[in-house]
């Protein structure tokens, strides 16, 4: 590619300027760069025998640093409602307060004890997946019982602020173990079931006599037996009555043939009275003699006296035997009154008889039951009492279980220092300081060769504007 540089003012002469060609200088060849490293190998080695000479330096007057560190295991206290435990107080809660009060404050303490300005630092973590706190420092060896005792300070501070809470929290569930186990001694005390027990067992043997007082004939022998005299007088009472009855009405009937005997009397009377009379009628026409007088004496006492026994007759056939009649039928109401009184008590005994069977045989019925219901309450209260005693023994073991797993913060071990030396070793120094002086040299031998580039181009840039500034001239 060639360009033509014109001056109107000056005779043209043609120049040829090679272009540059942008795609080699652009593009990176291993080949160039080795050149360039070898060109300015002087630059790297110097810079990494100065990054050596710092490194071996770093490593000879660095004093060498240890590890302190120590792990804290939370206390643990029993959950409620479950069988395992929690930590008496979040590790995040403790890692806050061991960051911003026992820290400072320990440190604090020290520094005024041994009158010194030196810093101490001390730092606080949580590993990943765990409840432990970790105090760890990094300090050289003559620092090493400082942060010993600080770390110890921490842990004395923890451990008081957590003793305070698990005494407490093992003081009430010691106060509740001794209840329960006081609760299950009162419970294995024979006296304790003895007063239940002797209890039921008196009314389950009252139920048990009574069931068999029940089912003994002889319970119902004396009341039957009653109950069958009673019936039996009112039987005979019955007969009697029955007997009474017929008795009274054959008298009744045998009135009804006195009355035709007395009316039969009474119409013969009637019959001599008229014959009498008939014959005194004839007496008083023939009366001229003593014997008529006589006959008529005699026909007039025989007239008096038929008329007297008519008069009987007739008041008894009409009166007596009336009221004999009444009185008989009377009596036979009463007969009958009495007898259907008594009929009615035969019942009432039949009834109180079946109702003694009846009573008899239901209280049978209740009282089985009522046996049955006392034995299973006695077997109940066994079984009950058995299994307050084991749940009890459960309710001790439980308690037991969470008293294990009351344990007070500790520290899993001393603040202990390290056995080696923390951070790099000297030949790590070494070797690093190795690797960086080569990667500076190298930087730096690239950076040497690229300010002469740029020198070249400036000084090639001026030649450039001097052979033109001539050429305009001429």
């Amino acid at each position: 590619m060639t360009k033509a540089v014109r001056n109107t003012d000056t005779p043209q002469v043609p120049q040829v300027v090679l272009a540059e060609p942008w795609h080699e200088e652009d593009s990176i060849s291993l080949i160039d760069l080795w050149m360039v490293l070898s060109r300015r190998r002087g630059v790297i080695f110097g810079i990494l025998a100065l990054a050596l000479l710092a490194g071996l330096l770093l490593a000879l007057l660095m004093p060498a640093k240890y590890t302190y560190t120590t792990a804290i295991e939370i206390g643990t206290k029993p959950s409620s409602g479950t069988s395992g435990a929690v930590p008496i107080e979040p590790p995040e809660t403790v890692l806050a307060k061991i960051r911003e009060s026992y820290i400072p404050q320990a440190l604090h303490d020290f520094v005024q004890a041994q009158g010194t300005e030196e810093g101490y630092k001390v730092e606080g973590r949580i590993p990943k997946g765990s409840e432990l706190i970790v105090l760890e420092a990094k300090a050289p060896e003559d620092d090493g019982p400082a942060y010993l005792a600080i770390m110890q300070t921490v842990i004395d501070k923890v451990e008081g602020d957590h003793r305070r809470v698990s005494a407490v929290i093992r003081s009430n569930m010691e106060t509740e173990l001794g209840r329960a186990r006081l609760a299950l001694d009162n419970l294995k005390d024979p006296s304790t079931l003895a007063v239940e027990k002797r209890a039921l067992e008196s009314k389950l043997l009252k139920a048990r006599e009574e069931l068999e007082r029940l089912k003994d004939p002889l319970t119902l022998a004396l009341p039957k037996k009653d109950l069958q005299t009673r019936k039996a007088k009112a039987e005979k009472d019955l007969a009697d009555l029955r007997d009474e009855e017929a008795l009274l009405k054959a008298r009744y009937q045998r009135l009804d043939e006195v009355d035709k005997l007395l009316k039969k009397q009474i119409a013969d009377l009637r019959a001599q009275v008229d014959d009498a009379t008939g014959r005194r009628a004839k007496a008083i026409a023939n009366l001229e003699s003593g014997a008529s007088a006589m006959t008529m004496l005699m026909i007039d006492n025989e007239l008096q006296q038929n008329r007297s026994r008519l008069a009987a007759l007739e008041e008894r056939l009409f009166i007596k035997q009336q009221d004999a009649r009444e009185q008989l039928e009377n009596k036979i109401a009463a007969n009958q009154r009495q007898y259907a009184i008594q009929r009615e008590a035969i019942s009432k005994i039949d009834q109180e008889l079946d109702k003694l069977i009846r009573d008899n045989q239901r209280a049978q019925k209740l009282q089985a039951p009522r046996v049955g219901e006392l034995e299973e309450q006695l077997r109940k209260l066994l079984a009950d009492h058995q299994r307050k005693i084991t749940r009890q023994q459960q309710t001790i073991q439980q308690l037991e279980t969470r008293l294990t797993n009351l344990q007070t913060t500790r520290a899993l071990s001393p603040p202990l220092q390290s056995l080696e030396p923390a951070g790099p070793g000297k030949k790590i120094i070494l070797i690093l300081s190795l690797f960086l002086g080569l990667f500076l040299g190298i930087f730096a031998a690239f950076f040497v060769e690229f300010l002469a580039k740029v020198r070249q181009e400036s000084d090639d840039q001026a030649g450039q504007k001097k052979l033109t500034s001539s050429d305009s001239t001429t």
